[in-house]
C-alpha cells in the first residue's frame, strides 16, 4: 500500500472551490447517502471556520458545475492527470499553460453553442464570435453576468488569480491535512476492510482481479463520501478516497459487471439457495445460519464468501465479532434484467 497525500491535498482543495460555489447541489447530492446529515460537509465547514479564505468570485466560471458535467477546472484535471498522479506544484504548472488552458475552457463552455459560434475562431481572436459568445454566456450565468465578458477579453487575468488562489489553499489544506493524519491511515486500512473495496473492484474494474493492499491511495476530507479512481494499469491503480465513505451504503455500485453466468451461478447449489430464502427473511450471522441448515459452518463461510463477492449479498451490521449478513436487494432487482433479458432472447428466436 502506498499513500500519495499530495493528491489528497489537490483534490481537496478543487473540491474545497467546487463545493463553495455549488454547495446546495453539492449538500442535495450527498444526502441521501449520509446517516447522518451533520456528517456531509463537516471537514468543509471546519476548514472555512479556521482559514477564512472563500475562494474570489471570479474563479465562478472555472468552478460551477451545471449538475451533468464536472466544473471546469475538474474537467482539466481529469484531462491532464488521469492517473491522479497530480501534485500542487504540477497543477499550477499546468494552469501556468494559459493558452492550453483558454483553448480547453473555451471549448468547455462553448459546445453547446457550437452551432451559433466558430469555436476555433474564437480562439484565435476573432471579434464578432467572440462578443456573440460573451452574450450567450452571460444569458446562461445571469447569476455572474461580467464574469462572461471578463473570460473572453480577461482570462490571462482570471487564471493569475486562479492560481494565487491555489497557492494559498495548497498551503492551508496542507496545514489542515497535517492536523488530521490520524485520520488517513485509518480511512484507508477501513477502506481495505470494508465491502467496499470489493464493490469498488465489481463496479469500476469489473472482470479485473484487484488486490486493494497492494493499491495506491490519497485521502479526501472534503469530499468525504466520494471515491475516485484511476484507469487499471499491470494491476495498479490510484484511488482517492473519502474519510467516511465506508460509512455510507454502497452508492457506487451500477452492477454493470452481472452477467447471466454470474447471476444464475449464485443459484446452482442448494446450500447458497438456502442461504439467501433464510436472509431475504431478515439478517443472520454465520452461526445462526449453522443452525438453521444443515451445512457445516466452513461451508456455509465459503459460500457466505462467495455471495458476498458477487454482492448478492452485504454486512447490515456487527456486534462485536458477530458479522450480520443481508440480502442485497439491488442485486436481484439488476440480476432480474439481466437473466429476463436472457429469456426474451430465446423466446424471440421461437417460430
Amino acid at each position: 500500500m502506498q499513500i500519495n497525500n499530495l493528491a489528497g491535498i489537490v483534490h481537496d482543495s478543487i473540491s474545497y472551490i467546487t463545493t463553495y460555489f455549488n454547495l446546495e447541489k453539492v449538500h442535495t447530492f450527498i444526502k441521501p447517502f449520509a446517516k447522518n446529515e451533520d456528517d456531509i460537509l463537516e471537514h468543509y465547514y471546519a476548514f472555512r471556520k479556521i482559514y477564512k479564505i472563500d475562494p474570489p468570485e471570479n474563479l465562478y466560471l472555472f468552478s460551477f458545475f451545471d449538475g451533468k458535467n464536472p466544473a471546469l477546472i475538474i474537467a482539466y484535471l481529469d484531462k491532464n492527470f488521469p492517473n491522479l498522479d497530480y501534485t500542487p506544484q504540477s497543477v499550477l504548472k499546468l494552469f501556468e499553460d494559459k493558452d492550453k488552458f483558454r483553448k480547453f475552457a473555451y471549448h468547455y463552455f462553448l459546445e453547446p453553442f457550437k452551432n451559433e459560434v466558430n469555436i476555433e475562431a474564437i480562439i484565435k481572436g476573432d471579434i464578432r464570435n467572440t462578443a456573440l459568445a460573451a452574450a450567450l454566456l452571460a444569458a446562461e450565468h445571469n447569476n455572474y453576468p461580467m464574469l462572461a465578458h471578463k473570460l473572453f477579453y480577461y482570462f490571462d487575468i482570471l487564471v493569475d488569480e486562479l492560481i494565487d488562489y491555489l497557492k494559498l489553499i495548497f498551503h492551508k489544506v496542507t496545514l489542515y491535512h497535517n492536523n488530521n493524519k490520524n485520520i488517513l491511515k485509518t480511512t484507508i486500512d477501513d477502506f481495505i476492510n470494508s465491502d467496499h473495496a470489493n464493490v469498488i473492484s465489481k463496479s469500476f474494474y469489473p472482470g479485473k482481479s484487484m488486490n486493494f493492499s497492494i493499491q495506491t491511495y490519497a485521502v479526501s476530507l472534503f469530499r468525504r463520501f466520494g471515491i475516485k479512481g484511476s484507469p487499471l494499469k499491470n494491476g495498479r491503480v490510484t484511488l482517492i478516497i473519502g474519510d467516511i465513505c465506508t460509512s455510507s451504503s454502497p452508492i457506487y455500485t451500477d452492477y454493470k459487471y452481472i452477467t447471466e453466468e454470474s447471476a444464475s451461478f449464485i443459484f446452482t447449489t442448494p446450500i447458497m439457495r438456502d442461504i439467501i430464502d433464510i436472509l431475504k427473511k431478515g439478517e443472520k450471522t454465520i452461526t445462526q445460519l449453522s443452525t438453521m441448515i444443515p451445512y457445516s459452518r466452513s461451508n456455509i463461510t465459503k459460500f457466505i464468501l462467495m455471495l458476498k463477492e458477487e454482492l448478492a449479498i452485504k454486512v447490515s451490521r456487527k456486534d462485536g465479532k458477530d458479522v450480520y449478513y443481508t440480502i442485497n436487494f439491488p442485486y436481484f432487482k439488476a440480476a432480474k434484467i439481466v437473466l429476463s433479458r436472457a429469456c426474451d432472447d430465446i423466446l424471440r428466436s421461437e417460430t
